[in-house]
């Protein structure tokens, strides 16, 4: 029935076959049916229509048919009727393929103003652009009503400019008693707390003239606050005087705290600042003032009223109170987490450092003799403490082959697999994560197994964790590149762990991963730091697609990374966070006197690198562990933080 259906599908859709003997008799193995499957792809992006419909019908059975099917619907969109579409959305409901089938078409239709047959295809969700064209059908199709409205005040209730498609709906909706002045206000500070001052300019327009002069008081209040926080003309008394003061000390804190505060108890004095919008804007002073280091951010942080005081909150008087060994304001922010917040590793190993240097030492040795039993930054520091063992606890997934077996051949399965083989990445990983997010936790461990057999290793780490199963070593942590990232770390005086630990952080090895910055690769190279690189080191960079190239990006990587530990004494922690964030903010955030690595680390200010550097060093010694080579204990790894030079 499936070939059947198949062999209908086409007939309908593009007319008889052309029959052959071929045709009867397919190949038989899959690496045959793949080769035509990839001529079949060609001629069609060649636009050789006929030869692609005789390829393609000589493997009518082949597990990736339907994206034949969907690439030739795709190519051929405006000759396609309702049924053609139809009837491929039916037969492969909840794919990505159907999904974007459905939007490709309903573009179309929206394109031809054929507003009935778009609505007749709309189905939530969809992205913005056609949540609106879906409004612009009930126009079109005499359905205003309440909810309309509702729908279009949401989408334009946003902190940032609307795709065009939105401007017809945002017409009605200008036009109804729904846009008040009041709701311009709320889409305007939405706009500058993004910083969207063009958006808020253009909004500003449907205000009065004095309206007008607020905002653009407003926007000169983000460009320049500390001298618009000592302009006369905010001093009268107002919420729009009172907003646009909390928004001056939320800029100037990001640059210069001191100033900030000392603006702060100046006109807290002058206006009736309002408590709940006080407390918001101390809350976000005060945190800014942490990410800066500022010596008196504790003290700033404490004033926080209850209202405004959250986890982030409570974490940063800990990491502050770290800072000046003020151990007592360790306890007391830990007892103050959140129940979840407060049994994290990170907050139960200060704990116990607290509780140690109070003279508590019964308690502190029972909570490191527990966090030393985790596999984890701070369970490797809890470990040190007691010169113990790193606890590896390496548990392979157990998977029988018949089990396995069952998996691969499910339609998913088969499609991702093939994907894969065929070299079609992009889509293989469409397929995978539409299979994987339908699956028990039993089988997402047998998926994650087979990802591994097939060599496809980032996929495996990936649904590992989607598994939460973290102690298959083997599938987590695989040495692939063994022999480059060896020669390269000789040449560069590198450890190989630390080579691997940042390729696992930065990729998860996956060769061709692209950040939405632009960094490339293994170890994910912004390009202007791999021509840099390439240039200091003498080495061949024809272009940047060469990033991309295992050999040339591990090469170019380490040789970045040796750099950076040139730069910062050898200091593996300083390093790392240089190769994340880049070395000018490392600098920036270097203490006055020496400090402890382990305070400097849990208090960097980006959440992305402080995750990042901790990861780094844990997976260090874990690929060591792989390598069979001894471990380095992180201490050794972290010699304290040098002073920043004046």
């Amino acid at each position: 029935m499936r070939v059947l259906w198949h062999l209908l599908f086409f007939g309908l859709l593009f007319g008889p076959w052309p029959l052959s003997s071929a045709t009867v008799t397919p190949p038989d193995t899959l690496t045959e049916q793949r080769a035509l499957f990839l001529e079949a792809r060609a001629a069609l992006n060649r636009g050789q229509r006929q030869e692609f419909r005789q390829l393609a019908a000589r493997i009518p059975a082949y597990p990736l048919q339907p994206y034949l099917q969907y690439w030739e619907l795709q190519r051929y969109l405006s000759a396609q009727t309702d049924a053609s579409i139809a009837d491929f959305l039916e037969a492969h409901p909840d794919t990505s393929l159907a999904r974007r089938l459905r939007a490709s078409w309903l573009g179309h239709l929206a394109d031809q103003k054929e507003w009935a047959r778009f609505l007749a295809f709309y189905e939530e969700p969809q992205g913005v652009e056609l949540q609106c064209l879906a409004l612009r059908a009930r126009l079109a199709t005499n359905q205003q009503d309440e909810a309309l409205l509702e729908q279009a005040r949401d989408l334009w209730t946003v902190g940032r400019s609307q795709p065009g498609a939105c401007d017809p709906v945002f017409d009605v909706l200008y036009a109804s008693s729904r846009m008040t002045s009041a709701l311009i206000w709320e889409r305007i500070g939405l706009a500058m707390e993004a910083g969207r001052l063009e958006l808020a300019a253009f909004l500003a327009k449907k205000l009065s003239a004095e309206d007008r002069r607020w905002v653009q008081q407003w926007s000169d209040m983000h460009r320049r606050p500390a001298q618009m926080l000592a302009d006369e003309a905010l001093r009268s008394e107002g919420p729009m005087a009172r907003e646009i003061i909390h928004h001056g000390l939320i800029r100037l804190a990001r640059h210069d705290p001191e100033q900030a505060f000392a603006r702060w108890e100046e006109l807290r004095a002058r206006h009736g600042l309002d408590p709940e919008a006080a407390g918001a804007a101390l809350r976000r002073m005060a945190l800014s003032a942490a990410f800066a280091h500022h010596p008196r951010a504790l003290e700033w942080l404490i004033q926080v009223p209850d209202s405004s005081t959250d986890d982030t909150v409570q974490q940063w008087r800990i990491r502050s109170a770290l800072a000046g060994e003020q151990w007592e304001q360790v306890l007391f922010g830990h007892a103050a987490l959140s129940d979840d917040e407060r049994d994290k590793n990170e907050w139960r190993y200060w704990r116990a450092r607290a509780l140690h240097a109070l003279g508590k030492q019964e308690e502190a040795m029972a909570e490191f003799t527990r966090l030393a039993q985790e596999r984890d930054y701070h369970g490797f520091l809890a470990a040190d403490r007691l010169d113990w063992q790193y606890a590896m606890n390496d548990q392979p997934i157990v998977a029988s082959p018949a089990e396995l077996a069952e998996l691969e051949r499910e339609p998913g399965v088969l499609r991702a697999r093939e994907l894969y083989r065929a070299g079609l990445i992009t889509d293989a990983r469409r397929e995978w994560y539409e299979l994987t997010r339908r699956l028990a936790p039993r089988d997402l461990e047998l998926a994650a197994r087979l990802a591994h057999q097939w060599g496809w290793h980032d996929r495996a780490i990936i649904t590992t964790a989607h598994a939460a199963h973290y102690s298959d070593l083997d599938l987590r942590f695989p040495l692939l590149h063994q022999q480059e990232v060896m020669r390269t770390a000789k040449q560069q005086r590198l450890d190989p762990a630390l080579i691997f630990g940042v390729i696992r952080q930065e990729s998860a090895f996956m060769r061709d991963a692209r950040s939405p910055a632009g960094a490339l690769g293994l170890m994910q190279l912004m390009p202007a730091t791999g021509r840099m690189t390439a240039r200091q080191e003498q080495i061949p960079l024809p272009n940047t697609q060469s990033l991309l190239q295992t050999d040339k990006n591990i090469l170019l990587g380490s040789a970045y990374l040796r750099r950076m530990l040139d730069e910062f004494g050898g200091n593996a922690a300083m390093a790392t966070a240089a190769y994340n964030a880049g070395p000018h903010r490392v600098k920036r955030w270097q203490p006055e006197e020496e400090q402890d690595a382990e305070v400097w680390v849990d208090r960097i200010p980006f959440h992305e690198t402080r995750n990042y550097v901790r990861n780094v060093l844990a997976y260090a010694a874990i690929f060591e562990y792989r390598l069979e080579r001894p471990v380095t204990r992180l201490r050794e790894r972290l010699p304290e933080i040098h002073q920043a030079q004046p």
